[in-house]
């Protein structure tokens, strides 16, 4: 049991009897609650539409796909093309690009948000390269304005992987927003916990037509427009009419009558985890040689909720000594006084095992994700941070600073 553990329990006994009441209902299938979910999850990211799916993961499974097989005479992608997509990544991210045919080609990420530097990824650029799936990290919003100023001087499509940073803001404006779509969880380590579960937020009607239908078998139910197929294909059961390639990636009741009850605390979550991150930063920063990336944010998170440039999932750091052995030493004062810890996302992925199996390129040198993966780790910023949590961290740091 960690004294500072990574994330927390958020379920409480609304939770509880918002599941109840859909398991005395009888009807556990997708339905009402996930109808009513995907209106007030657009409401609250400031979408005009948003598909409820099984995971984050499924989410960007389908945000690929629809960019393939939609139903849109131009396709925005065919087999083959590029993505760029950051080397410094989370796995579901990536997959859905290389199981459905398309080339990665990795590229640096920047110091100050994680996420993609658009100036090195200049030099990426092919003929083949037809889109960029940018993520948001640990919280963090990346810089929109050089995200969409490089997809509109190339005439990329524009994916964003929202799942680690519900509430993060970019001038105002909700993450997800700026591209064609982007993507969230509600996996339990996160902002907002459904058991398992996500959704994908899009202002396009024609795409939310799709995504309706990639998540259900590639069915017309759930389509606006489903009534132009019925007449066009009236020769087939409408009730088992399929319009598209799919998948059953559908939520259940029960998760959507979490995420309805989770998603009204939201805001009190957000604010608890400025509070952390207020707290342990200056336990942090007394050992010197520790970097908070991102800590600069946060005075602009205490003005209102569209000023949020960030929603710190976790607290990621970098060991400014760039010493493997002493970092080693560090996690394991950390881990024997029960401060869980991990590694940045998946930091660099280029060197996992699994790659080896993968088509992909390297687009640009990769010098800070390589030195995120070689130096940095995260730690817990959850809402409900306790005082052992706090005194076990202070003894760490002390702890710490007597490595020589």
């Amino acid at each position: 049991m960690f004294k500072y553990p990574l994330t927390f329990n958020s379920i409480d006994d609304k939770e509880k009897k918002s599941v109840n009441k859909v398991l005395n209902s009888g009807i556990f299938t997708m339905g009402k609650c996930v109808e009513k979910f995907e209106k007030k999850f657009a409401s609250w990211t400031g979408s005009k539409y948003s598909v409820m799916v099984n995971s984050g993961s499924s989410a960007n499974l389908l945000m690929i796909e629809s960019l393939l097989r939609g139903q849109r005479k131009k396709k925005y992608l065919k087999k083959g093309d590029e993505i760029i997509v950051p080397a410094l990544t989370w796995p579901t991210t990536l997959w859905p690009v290389v199981q459905l045919g398309l080339k990665p080609i990795f590229v640096d990420s920047n110091y100050n948000d994680l996420s993609i530097d658009f100036k090195k990824a200049e030099k990426a650029i092919t003929k083949k390269t037809k889109a960029v799936f940018l993520i948001h990290v640990l919280g963090s919003a990346a810089n929109m304005d050089n995200a969409t100023r490089f997809c509109k001087k190339h005439n990329l499509t524009l994916l964003e992987d929202c799942c680690e940073s519900l509430g993060a803001f970019y001038k105002k404006k909700h993450i997800g927003n700026f591209g064609l779509a982007g993507s969230f969880s509600f996996y339990f380590a996160h902002h907002i916990c459904s058991i398992e579960g996500g959704a994908i937020c899009t202002n396009d009607k024609k795409l939310v037509d799709d995504l309706r239908s990639f998540r259900a078998h590639g069915w017309i139910r759930n389509r606006s427009d489903k009534s132009h197929f019925i007449n066009s294909n009236k020769k087939l059961d409408k009730k088992f009419l399929f319009v598209t390639t799919g998948y059953n990636l559908r939520p259940t009741e029960i998760n959507a009558a979490m995420g309805l009850e989770q998603l009204k605390k939201l805001d009190f979550f957000l604010k608890k985890r400025d509070n952390t991150i207020k707290i342990i930063s200056k336990i942090l920063l007394s050992f010197p040689d520790f970097k908070i990336i991102g800590l600069d944010r946060l005075k602009n998170n205490l003005k209102n909720k569209k000023h949020r440039s960030h929603s710190w999932m976790n607290l990621p750091i970098l060991y400014k000594k760039k010493s493997i052995k002493k970092l080693k030493k560090i996690l394991n004062i950390f881990k024997k006084n029960g401060i869980e810890t991990r590694s940045i996302i998946a930091g660099n992925i280029i060197y996992h095992p699994v790659m080896k199996n993968i088509n992909y390129k390297i687009g640009t040198d990769l010098n800070v994700a390589d030195n995120v993966f070689k130096y940095g780790f995260m730690i817990g910023c959850h809402p409900n941070i306790k005082n052992r949590s706090i005194k076990a961290l202070k003894k760490a740091i002390i702890e710490c600073k007597q490595i020589k």
